[in-house]
Parts: structure tokens; sequence; C-alpha cells
């Protein structure tokens, strides 16, 4: 049962009614917060809340709590549409500059002259989180759900370059990821998502093979890496757990889902775009309506056997001649697919690359021009993959045109390098840099 503070001013001696107790709270060491209940607008902040989030009192007073600090979607505050009081839970509130800052947070509910309120008391624990981090890297094992972490797969990685060249293996990458995780958060508070990543990763690694390792990658991402492990062979295990995780009883939350995705390793190819492989189907199969799997073979077999990559919801951005531009590059992309069709022996083949390459350079230069426009802090990398990518399609053009080099080798280059590593990759990044600039 929710017990709710009834304070009482006196206005023959305050005429501000909450002045008995800004006194108070502006000598605690601890962020204070109140919220009106009924218009979700901050109606007090002390002296700790406002230096922590770095907010002027001007500023805040009478502002909705989600425009300033709340990262809450509006329509599911945890602690106003669930009337709920919380006690000493770890939440993250924003600052000034967006910053998420960690904290741990007590929540009552009580009224003054007669009228509810929000009371939230916090404390700074970025400090604590920064230690977690660093023990983590040491130890190499995440402390939440006691599963290794990103730094024990770099020991994998290595071990897997030491390997015979002549005869290297096969291994799989399987991503999963909980479905509508944040509601999770939002709704039930962080100590109950930790609840559920706990018990998402035992799952996890209790289901797979004594060759295999279940990794904590971040947040409520989690990979496996399937040793010696073909593509069939991944996505069985990937619906076996799909179908294990969907049965089960989660704490507090109930029955959630997940979403997988599955890409192979290849002799020569980087960590880094082997996993952007796998988190690309990751992603495709959240657009696709998740509680699914996306194996990157699969992916890639459907595409060239029908000629055609379907636009995906992760590519929609804020600009419109963007995504015109997008859609554009993709349909360019399917004719050069349609174009290794045998039965549609196409003559403008070698033409089509030409026009595919120019307008590909064009559409860089307009990217290039919006960095500037939106101030876009990783610019200079994503220019240099630009060239990058440029100069290695004028390399295979050049080899093609003298006859050293083949057509499917140079379309292969574009649907990964281009439509999986650059536009899905590397492109979403700066999607909301456009929407910020945009509000």
């Amino acid at each position: 049962m929710e017990e709710t503070v009834h304070l009482q001013s006196q206005h023959t001696v305050y005429s501000d009614p909450f002045k008995p107790w800004k006194d108070v709270f502006d000598h605690l060491v601890c962020g204070v917060v109140l919220i009106d209940v009924s218009t979700r607008k901050i109606a007090y902040a002390n002296r700790v809340a406002l230096t922590m989030t770095k907010w002027e009192e001007e500023e805040i007073l009478g502002g909705s709590c989600h425009d300033f600090i709340c990262p809450a979607e509006i329509n599911h505050c945890p602690l106003l549409d669930h009337a709920r009081s919380i006690d000493l839970d770890e939440r993250v509130i924003l600052g000034k500059d967006g910053r998420p800052i960690p904290i741990l947070k007590r929540v009552t509910r009580i009224e003054i002259e007669g009228r509810p309120y929000v009371l939230e008391s916090f404390t700074d624990i970025h400090a604590q989180k920064e230690r977690e981090s660093e023990l983590e890297t040491l130890y190499g094992t995440d402390t939440l759900t006691g599963l290794p972490n990103r730094a024990s797969l770099e020991k994998i990685i290595e071990d897997m370059k030491m390997g015979d060249p002549m005869h290297p293996q096969v291994h799989s990458l399987i991503m999963a990821d909980l479905d509508l995780f944040k509601n999770i958060n939002d709704r039930f508070g962080h100590q109950a998502g930790d609840e559920v990543l706990r018990e998402f990763g035992f799952v996890l690694k209790e289901s797979m093979r004594k060759i295999d390792v279940v990794f904590r990658w971040g947040g409520e991402e989690f990979l496996i890496f399937a040793r010696n492990t073909e593509s069939s062979t991944a996505t069985q295990i990937a619906e076996r757990l799909r179908k294990l995780v969907e049965k089960t009883q989660f704490p507090i939350a109930g029955h959630i889902t997940a979403s997988f995705g599955i890409a192979q390793s290849r002799p020569g190819e980087t960590f880094e775009k082997w996993f952007h492989r796998t988190d690309f189907c990751l992603s495709k199969a959240k657009h696709d309506g998740r509680n699914r799997i996306v194996d990157w073979e699969n992916f890639v077999s459907d595409s060239w056997h029908q000629g055609k990559i379907p636009w995906i919801k992760l590519l929609d951005s804020p600009d419109k001649e963007l995504n015109h531009q997008h859609k554009e590059l993709l349909h360019r992309i399917n004719e050069l697919l349609q174009s290794m069709i045998p039965l549609l022996d196409d003559p403008q083949r070698i033409q089509k690359i030409d026009s595919f390459i120019a307008f590909y350079r064009d559409h860089t230069r307009y990217e290039e021009k919006r960095f500037k426009e939106i101030a876009y802090p990783h610019r200079e990398f994503h220019e240099t993959e630009h060239q990058r990518i440029l100069r290695d399609l004028a390399s295979m053009k050049t080899k093609l045109d003298g006859g050293l080099g083949d057509y499917f080798s140079v379309v292969d280059y574009i649907v990964r390098e281009i439509f999986v590593y650059h536009m899905s990759m590397e492109d979403t990044k700066f999607f909301p840099y456009l929407e910020t600039k945009e509000s």
C-alpha cells in the first residue's frame, strides 16, 4: 500500500508553500526534485540537483520533467502513470547537455497544501559505475550477469588469428537482443530490468553447447560465439533459443521475446566487419517485426536469387533528400543484382557500374555538406570512409575494364561495403543529429 506524506505549511509565516522545506532541501548532500503530479511540471529543484544536471533554476522550474531530466517516454512514466513509490532504485537522469547521469533514487508521493507531488531524492553514482566498469575490464566479467564481457571476447579473437591460415575454421556470431526491453525499464524500474537481464543471460548460458561462449555485450544485447559452426547449425541454435525465451516466465515482466542476428566468419575479414554483419542481421530482425531470426547467408542468398534487397525502416531518416538518395542507391544496387541473373544477360552491366559510381560520388558530397550543417562530431571518420570506398570502386572498375576483375566481385563489394557496412551502420549513426537539427 503506497504511503502519502501530508505536509502543511503555515501561510501566516511563509508566503511560499515550499519555503519551509526548501531551507532543508538546499542543505542536503543529495539531489531533490518536486514534480506536480497533475501537470508533470517541475515545482522545485534543490542546489545539488541543479549542479548535477547543470540546469539553471529559472530554466527548469515550471517545465515538464520529460523535457528536462526524465529519459522515459512521456506516456510511460514509471513514477506518475503507475503511482508507486520507489526505494533506492538505480535510474538515469539527463543533464542539460543530454548526458545520462546514473543515480540511486528514492521516490515518495507527498501532498503540500492538499496538492499531490512526487518527491525524488537521488545520489550521483557515476563514480561507482566507472569503478565497476574498470573491474569488468580488469577481470573480463560482467558484474550484473557474471558472463564474460567484451574484453574476454578479444582474447578469443586473438586466438582465432593464430590459427592455420591455410585451413581457416568457420565460426558463427549470434547476437541476441530482448525485444522492447526499454518498456520493462520504464514500467517496472531498472532493478526489475536487471533481474530480467540476469535471467536472460542464465537461459542463454545454460542452453548452449560446451564449446560455445555467451557474452554480455552491453545493455540488453548478448553475443554468442559458436565455434566451428556453419550457417544452418547456427540458425538451429538461435531458433531453439528464441522458442525457449518465448516460453520463459521472466521475473516481474512475465513473458517476453528476443530477436537474433547471425553471421559467419570469413577468411581475411576483420572482426569489426564480421560483427557489423551480425548487427545488421539483428537490426533487420527487429525491423521485420521482432521475435525472429535473420542469418547473413540466408539474407544474401535470398537477395541474389530474388535480385532485390528490400528497403528496411532502419534506413528512414528525418532528411527527405537523404531518404530519396538512399532509396535511389538501393534501387541501383537492385538493378546490379538483377543483372547477375543468368537468364537476363544484361549488355549494360558495365555502364550500370559506371552510373552507380557516379551517383554514389554525388551522394557522398551531399552527406558531407549535411555533416557541416549539423556539426556532426564524427564527420572526419565518415568522410575518410567515403574516400576509401570510392578508391576501392575505382580500382575494381579499372580491373574490370582490363579484364582482370569480375562483375560478381564488384556487386558483392557494393552490397557488403556500401549497403550493409556503410548505409546500414555508419549512415544511421548521424540520423539522431539530423533529428536534433530538424527539431
